[in-house]
This record gives C-alpha cells, structure tokens and sequence, in this order.
C-alpha cells in the first residue's frame, strides 16, 4: 500500500492502482467517457485530467491510466483543470451534439447548455474507443477498428463491409457512452446498422424466447463443452435445469 493525497485527503491506496480508482474508491469525483472497469485504460476522451506532483514537479496527466505512488500529491479541480475539462467536453459535444451523456456532463462540470462550437461534418462518434476494446480484450473477435486519421478518422468494420467476425454481441453498444450505435431486433433478427451486421436470433428451446445470435451460440460451443440442449436454453432457463 502507498498514501497519497487527493484534493488534501490522505488517501491509501494499493501499489499500481490508478489515481482515478484511488479517487473512486475514497468518493472523490473525477469525470470520464472512455474508462471502464473491463477494459484496459485508453486515456481517450481526455476528461479525466487531473494535477499531479512528485518531488515538486506538477503536470497535467491522465488519473485513468496514471499509477499511485508514494507521496503523490493530486488535486482535481483546480481552475486549470476547469478551463481544459470545458475545452475537451465542448469539442467532444461538437462531434455528437444532443448527446444525454454529454450534456449531464456539461451540467456536473458547470459548462451550462451547449457548445460553442459550431457542428462540424463529424458522426455523432467521439473516439473514445471503447467500443473498439470491448470487441477485441472481452468480446475476443475484434470485428471493429479505427480507420483514417485525424478529422476523418471513424470506426468502421474491415473496410466498412458487414464482418463475418461480428458475432452481433451487441457489447459494443452496450459500453458506448454518448449512445450512437443502434441495435434492433425484430422478426427474429438483431440489426446493427453502423457495422452493417444482420444475425439470426436462436429461440429458447424452454421459453420460446429469442436470447442470442446463431453467431453468439457458435462461439460459446467452441469455448465450452456446453451440450446442444443447454447451447440452445436461455440463461434463465439453463439455471434451473442445467449444472453449468
């Protein structure tokens, strides 16, 4: 364990956990869009920006990839911090204007209503990644990618054609944070228009109930030794008749 200080608190925290979690844990508010817990940090979106000092050397870093350490001294809410959070967010409520998530930001970090930025030929993604990450550290497929660089840079599957890979999961609408990546189901077909991908659905064996893609059922077959009955029974249902 090392003792840090976050905001004048003395704080302890563990040996390579990261001043944003150090700050979660002990309620201390630091925003963020590109963070989650089941991916590794990204440090994409920027909000997260904290001040850091070390044997008297204060920078700005990123709190959701910066690692504790002993005598580390963080403030988060200074007027530096203020100015460049408010930058970052009206640039990123630029690019997905009407954005819920984004706009409860904007009111948590006192911006008010809405950018000055005028919209720019932009989708409605911010870069954050994390759909990207989820695909390729939990999902395991990587069926999505970055493609181009600076302002046309988007995420799209293998030259923006449906992917064979995509296993129509729907993680990675899941983890979007300003919500842009649409999923529908209907007629026994779950649609997700951005990555071009249509999949049947499989019908719960038990329930009748459309549970998973054909896609869904084929990866977990090869990564388990589940049987057809159970493959094909819904997660409800599989908990009451099956030992998995």
């Amino acid at each position: 364990m090392v003792e840090i200080v976050i905001d004048g608190r003395k704080i302890r925290a563990r040996q390579g956990e990261t001043v944003l979690k150090a700050a979660q844990k002990a309620g201390i508010f630091i925003p963020t869009l590109c963070h989650n817990d089941s991916v590794k940090p990204y440090a994409a979106c920027r909000m997260c920006l904290v001040e850091a000092t070390k044997n008297g050397r204060t920078k700005l870093v990123t709190s959701c990839d910066y690692p504790v350490s002993e005598g580390l001294e963080v403030k988060t809410n200074t007027e530096r911090i203020q100015r460049d959070r408010k930058m970052v967010l009206e640039l990123l409520m630029a690019r997905s204007p009407g954005s819920p998530a984004l706009e409860e930001l904007a009111e948590k970090i006192g911006l008010g209503h809405g950018p000055r930025f005028k919209e720019q030929n932009f989708d409605d993604c911010i870069m954050c990644g994390l759909c990207v990450r989820v695909c390729n550290e939990v999902v395991g497929v990587s069926a999505i990618g970055f493609e181009d660089r600076g302002p046309a840079r988007r995420v799209v599957p293998p030259f923006d054609v449906e992917n064979p890979e995509c296993i129509a999961c729907g993680a990675c609408a899941q983890v979007c944070p300003v919500e842009v990546i649409d999923i529908f189901e209907r007629a026994g077909i779950r649609e997700l228009p951005r990555w071009h991908k249509k999949a049947n659905l499989v019908k719960c064996t038990s329930c009748g109930r459309y549970f998973a893609t054909e896609e869904e059922i084929d990866m977990i077959r090869k990564k388990t030794n589940l049987s057809e009955e159970a493959l094909h029974t819904c997660p409800d249902c599989r908990r009451y008749s099956f030992k998995v």
